[in-house]
């Protein structure tokens, strides 16, 4: 594969936050015309603060609505399926945003419902809260979202970000 890895948001020329309908229309055939075979898109999943690029996310089963609709999110998949690429999602399974009030960080009142308790649940250099993976609730959590991008949107594959805090 050759990869093209873009920020749908930040793919515009303009001083803007770029929509999925624009990035279909105007960035993948850019793609396609470059010789790239694959487009890994970063920051799909909902997030909050949008200076940490997506890799704070609030809501695993929902797209950034800054870019769009999720139509238009299944559009530009389509679109990069009709153009032969491979769409990779850069999905954060490793962490989530540390923000008890619209994340799942302290879902249930505790700092260990998904997530380590104490210090070893939080990425001091990220601020963000650690998966439990050792948990069973965590990885049907967890497969469940791998599993809902792939029937909802079309994704293809996916690049784990964060991968080293689920394995030590």
């Amino acid at each position: 594969l050759k990869i093209y890895e873009a920020h749908v948001g930040m793919a515009s020329t303009e001083p803007k936050v770029a929509t999925y309908a624009e990035f279909a229309d105007e960035v993948l055939p850019r793609i396609k015309r470059m010789g790239y075979n694959a487009v890994q898109l970063m920051a799909v999943a909902e997030h909050a603060h949008y200076g940490c690029f997506g890799y704070h996310v609030t809501s695993f089963f929902a797209p950034a609505s800054r870019q769009g609709t999720p139509e238009e999110l299944k559009l530009l998949v389509d679109t990069a399926h009709g153009l032969e690429i491979v769409v990779l999602m850069d999905l954060v399974h490793a962490h989530a945003s540390s923000n008890a009030l619209d994340g799942i960080a302290q879902m249930d009142g505790t700092d260990h419902c998904y997530t380590h308790g104490g210090p070893k649940g939080h990425h001091s250099e990220w601020d963000s809260v650690i998966f439990n993976c050792l948990k069973h609730e965590v990885l049907r959590f967890l497969l469940s979202n791998v599993k809902w991008w792939i029937e909802e949107y079309g994704f293809d594959g996916f690049r784990f970000d964060g991968i080293t805090s689920m394995l030590y």
